[in-house]
């Protein structure tokens, strides 16, 4: 253990010396005077040995970030996204317990070619020729007619069924079409067919991380025993998920090297073509 530190859970004062003496960082940008429990993570900090210090300063220069950061995820799942882990500081040399949320994006399906999200469902097809026709005549206008409009139009006045299949299939179609588009073609790269389109299987959501502090200034003396320990719990799990980061970037730059190579970008440029008078 690095950062987290071993406590007595049956100790208020000893709960309250944890929480009140953790080292704490801002959430966002000074300005706002916003602080929550925090952790120094600058290589020169870590405990490295001089050859380990070497090996960090040179993985610096590359994005290592996602190699070492997947006890963040996990500790975000771990909290149902009420809390999460982020970096902050100039050089992102601390990492900050922040106030999260997860939040419903609204998206309901993707182009499986661009994956490009939209907003509305692809809308299952009607298993009838009959059906399939009304609501493709409803889906065109957007379903702002009355439903005897509907019925009285000659191309669905001329189907053979009854008034009522066929209100039946208008009003279903009025309440699709808010949220649907028949057929899954992709609006940014046009694909459609099996690579086009498809529904979501379940509501996609995001987190919102919130800038807003932790504890900041806060009287620990007036919590009780169940309220400390439950924040002692959470502090010293951040605490061990910062020990997890740490671990994993020493695990990475002691079976790692950094290689330099040289890549070709293309480039598209403007020039002048001129047409000259023979």
């Amino acid at each position: 253990m690095f950062f987290e530190t071993t406590i007595d859970k049956r100790s208020k004062k000893a709960m309250i010396d944890l929480l009140a003496g953790h080292y704490r960082y801002n959430t966002m940008n000074g300005w706002n005077h916003s602080t929550s429990y925090a952790h120094c993570i600058k290589v020169n900090k870590l405990g490295l040995t001089s050859e380990q210090l070497n090996a960090a300063y040179d993985m610096l220069q590359t994005d290592f970030w996602n190699e070492i950061d997947e006890p963040i995820a996990d500790f975000t799942s771990e909290m149902s996204g009420r809390y999460t882990i982020g970096t902050n500081g100039r050089s992102s040399g601390y990492l900050v317990l922040y106030k999260s949320e997860y939040e419903l994006t609204g998206y309901k399906s993707y182009c499986r070619t661009c994956g490009q999200r939209n907003f509305k469902l692809v809308h299952d097809a009607a298993k009838s020729a009959d059906h399939a026709f009304i609501e493709a005549y409803v889906f065109r206008n957007g379903g702002c007619w009355v439903d005897a409009i509907y019925l009285a139009e000659p191309a669905i006045a001329a189907i053979e069924l009854s008034d009522e299949e066929k209100l039946s299939m208008v009003r279903s179609a009025k309440l699709a079409c808010k949220d649907a588009t028949i057929g899954n073609k992709c609006g940014a790269c046009g694909t459609e067919g099996e690579h086009g389109r498809v529904n979501y299987t379940r509501p996609q959501k995001r987190l919102s991380v919130s800038g807003k502090n932790v504890d900041q200034n806060e009287d620990f003396s007036e919590w009780s025993l169940p309220e400390l320990r439950n924040r002692v719990e959470l502090v010293r799990r951040f605490d061990q998920a910062c020990d997890e980061i740490r671990d994993n970037f020493i695990g990475l730059i002691s079976t790692c090297k950094v290689v330099e190579e040289v890549v070709m970008i293309p480039k598209t440029v403007k020039r002048i073509e001129c047409c000259h008078a023979s």
